[in-house]
């Protein structure tokens, strides 16, 4: 009985080995587990440095305004010559345009005063005919009377320059002979033409188309009146007086043509020839 319990005891009571290897177990699991974080004692702060805001020198704000004044200067310039830039292309375009209308009117006067030595070439037939020794018909006289039975009315390409005038395009030609040219013609001649074209015209309302109207008859011509289309047409009223007030209004009418022509288309062709030596 007491052998049994000694042994018993004996093998119930702990080993040192085994307590010291489960202390050293739990100290080992204790420290992997629980081990906390330890902060860093020393943290390295960064400040930045800024410069110290010195009173400036009067160096510095001369250099400063120097540099400002430079730069508005140099945008002055470019803007100056820009601008000159343009009124050279403003200049060139104008000219062009000035010098097709000239050119276009220029090809319109002699093309009328081409016209104008026919119509006149008519009405020394007319007058011929009426003088004659032998006594024409009235088919004669109204085929002769209608090819001098004209207006003559004329026209002006004024476009450009009256734009250039209105809108002070005019500075853009820095030729001042040109600029005299240009007026000379536009301003002048242009319209000492244009009073003697509205003379004519008034000569043919009021005194020459009257006496068509008093003496001819229109069923006796084709639609554009200018020639007979009948065999035995009509004079009203047809008397030696009315042939020689006929005569008389037809070849004033003429020479009045003749002489506006000489006068003024021809000078306005000499003007366009002068504006063209500047170009």
């Amino acid at each position: 009985m007491e052998e049994n319990t000694g042994e018993e005891n004996l093998d119930s009571s702990p080993s040192p080995l085994s307590e010291n290897l489960s202390d050293q177990a739990n100290s080992t699991i204790v420290t992997d587990t629980i081990t906390p974080k330890q902060e860093p004692e020393n943290m390295e702060v960064h400040h930045h440095t800024h410069p110290s805001h010195g009173k400036k020198t009067w160096k510095e704000y001369f250099w400063e305004f120097l540099m400002l004044f430079l730069a508005v200067f140099c945008g002055f310039l470019a803007e100056y010559q820009l601008e000159h830039v343009i009124e050279q292309n403003r200049e060139k375009q104008y000219a062009k345009l000035l010098l097709a209308d000239l050119r276009t009117d220029s090809t319109y006067f002699i093309k009328r005063i081409r016209e104008v030595e026919i119509r006149m070439q008519k009405h020394k037939t007319f007058y011929d005919l009426m003088t004659s020794s032998v006594t024409p018909t009235d088919k004669q006289i109204i085929n002769s009377f209608l090819s001098i039975f004209y207006t003559y009315p004329m026209f002006f390409t004024q476009g450009t320059y009256n734009q250039m005038k209105t809108s002070g395009g005019l500075r853009y030609i820095q030729n001042q002979n040109l600029i005299n040219e240009l007026q000379k013609y536009y301003e002048v001649q242009i319209p000492r033409t244009t009073i003697s074209v509205n003379l004519g015209l008034e000569y043919y309302q009021t005194i020459l188309y009257p006496y068509f109207l008093n003496h001819f008859r229109i069923q006796d011509m084709n639609e554009t009146g200018d020639s007979v289309i009948v065999e035995n047409p009509l004079i009203i009223n047809r008397t030696t007086q009315t042939n020689q007030e006929l005569l008389n209004i037809t070849q004033n009418y003429g020479s009045d043509q003749k002489i506006f022509h000489i006068r003024n288309t021809i000078p306005l062709i000499e003007k366009k020839q002068r504006v063209d030596q500047y170009n």
